[in-house]
């Protein structure tokens, strides 16, 4: 039953746009922070892209130095 209905029983539009008002805030903030999460996580992932690529850079290097009698 709603609860913003005026002695009248009209309905005060004022509490109800500023209900909205606050749930669009708060939903904004929400979107915002994870916004930044993702941008985090981004960046920790080119970071950690950037060392996989190192790693296997350094192993390809390591293999190229067995001699090809000891591969087999």
């Amino acid at each position: 039953m709603p609860t913003d209905r005026e002695p009248n029983g009209q309905y005060d539009w004022r509490e109800r746009m500023q209900r909205l008002e606050d749930s669009i805030a708060a939903n904004w903030e929400d979107h915002a922070r994870l916004d930044r999460n993702i941008e985090g996580l981004r960046a920790s992932m080119v970071q950690q892209k950037e060392n996989v690529d190192k790693l296997v850079g350094a192993l390809r290097e390591l293999i190229d130095r067995i001699p090809p009698q000891n591969l087999g």
